[in-house]
């Protein structure tokens, strides 16, 4: 995910964001284990969506429907560099004074109608954290977001919230210090988010943490989270 130059600043050209996010990001990356599959399978293969049914042991309409999320999603990113720098970040301010003031309404308005969410579980889990559906995501987002004395002692203090590009991608960063604690990166498509990643392994925080000192980043959206 962080291989190369993951911070680019607001000044820099809508080529560089690009050529990072593209040679960088995979398309198949940007899909779940099961669009993947499914994607595979019947692009791929050709095969029917009743033979991926039995093959994945899903109903055909299932398949159908990760097959439409995973065109969606490669066709967002093949049109990544279409969506207007300043609009993605408007969107993603946006969705930040949402999620810290808890308005579950207006973090559904911002999210495509097939968006996910995907959290790395900060390494501890076994696997991908999936989250699907507006409403799901804006609940986990509203409390992922809401600050508590617990978080704070476990992040080891107060952390500042900047926008920053990861890989071309528009990006939250938690920063306490010069270093990076946490991040949250968007796919944008149009005036909507389609996917949230968390990250918040320590290997991948210790690279953003590098990248992050060589950078002279904008004042922080929130000061004191």
């Amino acid at each position: 995910l962080l291989d190369g130059d993951p911070m680019l600043g607001p000044a820099d050209s809508f080529e560089q964001r690009e050529s990072v996010s593209l040679a960088v990001l995979t398309l198949m990356e940007r899909l779940s284990p099961l669009e993947r599959a499914v994607y595979v399978l019947r692009e791929a293969f050709s095969h029917s969506h009743a033979e991926i049914a039995e093959i994945l042991d899903m109903t055909e309409s299932a398949s159908q429907q990760h097959l439409h999320r995973a065109r969606r999603r490669i066709t967002a990113a093949r049109r990544g560099g279409e969506v207007d720098p300043a609009s993605a970040r408007r969107v993603v301010e946006e969705f930040l004074a949402a999620a810290a003031s808890g308005r579950t309404a207006r973090l559904v308005a911002l999210l495509t109608d097939d968006a996910t969410l995907i959290s790395d579980g900060a390494g501890l889990a076994e696997k991908l954290l999936w989250y699907d559906t507006p409403h799901h995501i804006a609940s986990v987002v509203r409390a992922g977001f809401k600050p508590t004395p617990a978080k704070r002692r476990f992040a080891g203090g107060t952390p500042a919230i900047h926008y920053a590009l990861v890989n071309g991608a528009p990006a939250l960063l938690f920063v306490i210090g010069d270093q990076v604690i946490g991040a949250v990166t968007f796919d944008i498509t149009g005036d909507k988010i389609a996917t949230i990643r968390g990250i918040a392994t320590p290997a991948l925080l210790v690279r953003l943490t590098e990248a992050w000192r060589q950078h002279d980043p904008d004042p922080p959206l929130i000061s004191q989270w």
